[in-house]
């Protein structure tokens, strides 16, 4: 089995999807801490006043070591108005932009109290527009000890029987890659080419929300996603099996 672990992030970028359609399960690590100022609520998009983040107003006061999937968005501010209003001003004179309120527009409309369940909601109508097929889960259900960092990482693998583990490339800089290799899992890199594509209001910004690529090019985004960066992996499997 081919798997990835990341943290379900707000409307994540191409990358983020790009690495989940080739991998069997998807991991969204939801019971790690949740990071201020990070991508779990808040992501870029495009507009005519340039890149802009789009945010999810959450309550963090006293509470410094919550986990994500303990992260309750504020409420008590009117943000959905901003929010949407943003949004519409970075897209709706683009060819797609009824399908990203398609998209969008129920998962705030349904007001969940909490941030991962917003998240994953939009992670998976994005990833259904996108037909991607692969099934995720979350971490949190796999009762895991207190691990972090690598060791968290090689017990996901282990519980779900993983044989090769598609890591960011970050994961060069903790990952103990001997530990993984001795129970029998093979890691490798996602070193993502971010493509290019059609964009509004001037020159090309990568590393923005997928909601821009859907915006500008609508259902050819599916090809874009999967043609974009294509790893071999059933190959480095079948060639490390053998």
């Amino acid at each position: 089995m081919i798997i990835a672990v990341q943290q379900p992030e707000h409307l994540p970028w191409i990358g983020f999807f790009n690495k989940m359609l080739q991998v069997d399960l998807y991991v969204n690590l939801d019971n790690v801490q949740f990071k201020k100022r990070y991508f779990e609520n808040r992501n870029k998009i495009k507009t005519n006043d340039g890149a802009r983040w789009l945010s999810i107003p959450v309550i963090t006061k006293g509470k410094y070591t919550q986990k994500i999937n303990e992260v309750k968005i504020d409420n008590n501010q009117s943000w959905r108005k901003n929010y949407l209003g943003l949004l519409e001003h970075g897209y709706k004179k683009t060819p797609y932009w009824h399908d990203i309120k398609d998209i969008v527009y129920p998962c705030i409309e349904a007001k969940p109290a909490r941030l991962v369940d917003l998240n994953i909601s939009l992670i998976e109508r994005c990833r259904d527009y996108l037909n991607i097929c692969t099934s995720s889960i979350l971490s949190s259900s796999l009762k895991q000890t207190q691990l972090s960092g690598s060791d968290m990482i090689l017990d996901i693998c282990m519980k779900l029987g993983a044989d090769l583990y598609v890591s960011g490339p970050d994961g060069r800089t903790y990952l103990k890659l001997d530990t993984f290799e001795n129970e029998g899992v093979k890691v490798v890199f996602h070193d993502f080419l971010h493509p290019k594509y059609p964009q509004k209001f001037g020159e090309f910004e990568p590393y923005i929300s997928i909601i821009d690529l859907i915006a500008n090019m609508g259902p050819e985004s599916s090809c874009i996603v999967k043609e974009c960066y294509q790893m071999n992996l059933r190959g480095i499997l079948g060639a490390r099996n053998n």
